[in-house]
């Protein structure tokens, strides 16, 4: 799994987690219907740090939080 792939994974099961549409995600989050859009589908390569910061805003939690898990160990590439 790259990180990107490992990043969409993370918003899907936080917000399942949470009970939240994509939607109830963008309005916490203040982020970009589009940019959401763009990371969920794949087409985001290189989400902004400033991106990633609020949506782990938006899910109450901080960038290392979002992070930390497991996901995110031992990944295989970088795209």
């Amino acid at each position: 799994m790259g990180i990107n792939e490992a990043i969409t994974t993370r918003v899907r099961l936080l917000c399942k987690e949470k009970g939240w549409t994509i939607n109830e995600l963008i309005r916490r989050s203040n982020v970009k219907q589009s940019t959401v859009a763009e990371i969920m589908s794949g087409r985001s390569k290189y989400p902004t740090i400033i991106t990633l910061v609020k949506l782990a805003n938006g899910f109450g939690i901080t960038l290392s939080e979002f992070f930390d898990d497991d996901l995110f160990l031992n990944l295989n590439d970088y795209n």
